[in-house]
């Protein structure tokens, strides 16, 4: 069954492919990327980390992913290696978050003004003295972090490494202000339908995972993905659009909103 599933894989791109490298046959969890073990009180795992980002003047990692998805091991498995795990030793303190079958996770990436996971993985990095998310406008791109290679890698961590708050200065126009309040709200409204797609889907997955074969679980899958990777993507379009319109010097600003369909079981 799981050789069926690796072959189905190969042409559903949005399937939660099963990294069949021969790392995730190791008996090492730092090799096979297998680090998104759930915790009972996974905050408490975060507010360690963090006081020892704060202590160490580093800045803080949390990687929001699952056992089961592919990409999240592959990034996981990556952070440990050279040249990528020098770099992240020096400027970072991790800290792996499960989301199990999309059942955990929320309280984590909310604490840090993200209304939802979009993806597995999800790259939190933050300012331990402010609390700042510092990467808020791509921290969903790791969603392919399979196919995101070393180099790549590397840059994005010494980047974000050497940026800080100073570094972006926010424009308090209230026109801006209020813009960026209603796309908020927006996103935030958008976020709950994830939330109530992760809990029809989550049980569906399990058994996926447990090598069952769910009726119309490719399907759901894809359906489900199609939306809630098209919501960050939008929140950033229209963010841009905003500040790009206010910087021209328009007034009274009204945004297209996109619509997104009910699901198929609403």
């Amino acid at each position: 069954m799981k050789l069926f599933k690796l072959l189905v894989m190969v042409v559903i791109v949005y399937l939660p492919a099963v990294y069949a490298s021969g790392e995730d046959t190791a008996a090492d969890p730092v090799q096979s990327g297998r680090l998104y073990q759930p915790a009972e009180n996974p905050m408490v795992e975060v507010d360690a980390a963090l006081s020892r980002a704060l202590a160490n003047e580093r800045l803080l990692l949390v990687v929001v992913g699952a056992n089961w998805c592919h990409d999240s091991r592959a990034l996981a498995s990556r952070l440990y290696k050279q040249p990528l795990k020098t770099l992240v030793e020096k400027h970072y303190e991790t800290v792996f978050v499960s989301v199990g079958y999309y059942e955990y996770g929320r309280d984590v990436v909310r604490r840090f003004g993200t209304p939802i996971y979009y993806a597995t993985p999800t790259v939190l990095i933050v300012d331990p003295e402010t609390g700042q998310l510092l990467n808020a406008e791509n921290r969903h791109q790791w969603s392919n972090a399979f196919n995101i290679g070393m180099d790549e890698s590397v840059e994005y961590f010494r980047q974000m490494a050497e940026w800080g708050p100073s570094d972006s200065v926010p424009t308090h126009a209230a026109e801006l202000d209020r813009l960026k309040a209603d796309i908020d709200a927006m996103e935030w409204r958008l976020a709950q339908r994830v939330d109530e797609a992760y809990a029809v889907l989550g049980p569906i997955l399990k058994a996926w995972d447990q090598d069952e074969d769910p009726e119309g679980f490719d399907a759901l899958w894809n359906e489900v993905a199609d939306f809630r990777l098209a919501i960050p993507e939008d929140m950033q379009t229209l963010r841009t659009e905003a500040r790009q319109r206010v910087s021209a010097g328009e007034t009274n600003i009204q945004l297209e909103y996109p619509e997104y369909p009910p699901f198929s079981w609403q």
